[in-house]
């Protein structure tokens, strides 16, 4: 659970035990529990945050309940940053843009143009467009240790807080960025919790748009991928393909997602639940063959997995 649930445990030293006291004790329903849970998290490896989310799963609706109170406040104080765009390398020969988007605890990538195996692998896939970086206050590992601290809630209620906001900067806050660049198409590419925002900017893209929505590429998404989602509606609102790729293994969407869903599953770790002609699944469990929750996890083998679904490769070429 190496980018999440690490990072609760690797904030400054001087928090210490204080940390494991709070970061589970989400109020007097779930009190029982918090207990075990810290004992839990003090452990070390992938057994023993299985045992913190069923321990989670066991306390019923009542934690839910709070655990959604507890989002609702904390939505409420953490402060809220407008996204922006940030260029990281001018085309090559297409009249389109493609925008990366992050995870939770990301906040603090203001310097994105360093990712150079990410966007070296996004060329040799065969992107000749621009490349751009689209930042949003995903939080940052400090961050939500201290909302722990001064709120009194977990790493559970902070990741919900944080789904609330890449839907929020999704339907809200990005459109009005990308429909102002010079570009003509756009492409998304959003993993984890950045998946979810190009979900949601494909949700809230308008048909009439001078600028189109070309293809939205998802990795680990941490979106549901069940029909309520209105998968087959709104890609309607883009001109290329929906490609979904997921790891079955990730461990961080198993339990973090799952936990607070009530055990709906996300994209992710299956195929979006929705047959449309221009919505594509392709399974990667068997090739990154681990449950580490990075996209970096992804990069060796991007390439292949982009050249199934998408025609980069062909294109590049013909302007060769």
């Amino acid at each position: 659970m190496q980018d999440i649930f690490e990072a609760v445990f690797k904030a400054p030293a001087q928090i210490g035990e204080k940390v494991v006291d709070v970061v589970f004790d989400t109020g007097k329903f779930v009190g029982q529990v918090s207990g075990a849970v810290a004992q839990t998290v003090i452990g070390t490896g992938i057994e023993t945050t299985q045992k913190a989310a069923e321990i989670l799963a066991e306390t019923g609706k009542a934690t839910f309940q709070v655990g959604q109170k507890v989002t609702e406040t904390l939505v409420e104080e953490v402060v809220h940053h407008e996204p922006y765009l940030i260029p990281i390398e001018p085309s090559r020969g297409w009249d389109e843009a493609l925008v990366f988007i992050n995870r939770f605890l990301s906040e603090g990538e203001t310097q994105p143009w360093k990712k150079r195996l990410l966007w070296e692998t996004l060329r040799r896939a065969g992107w000749r467009g621009s490349l751009y970086y689209l930042w949003w206050d995903a939080s940052s590992p400090v961050n939500l240790t201290l909302s722990a601290l001064k709120l009194g809630v977990g790493l559970l209620a902070h990741w919900e807080a944080h789904k609330a906001k890449a839907k929020q900067v999704g339907l809200d806050y990005a459109y009005p960025l990308l429909s102002a660049l010079p570009e003509k198409q756009i492409t998304l590419m959003g993993f984890s919790l950045g998946a979810r925002v190009a979900y949601y900017i494909m949700c809230g893209w308008p048909q009439t748009a001078d600028r189109r929505l070309k293809d939205v590429i998802l990795l680990s998404g941490a979106v549901r991928r069940q029909a309520d989602k209105n998968w087959s509606l709104h890609v309607e609102n883009i001109t290329g393909k929906l490609v979904n790729i997921y790891n079955e293994d990730d461990l961080v969407l198993a339990y973090v997602f799952k936990v607070p869903s009530l055990n709906r599953s996300p994209c992710g770790i299956k195929p979006i639940k929705e047959f449309h002609p221009r919505i594509e699944n392709l399974n990667a469990t068997h090739l990154i063959g681990s449950g580490e929750h990075s996209y970096e996890a992804y990069l060796p083998y991007l390439e292949f997995l982009l050249d199934q679904k998408l025609d980069w490769k062909s294109r590049s070429g013909r302007l060769n």
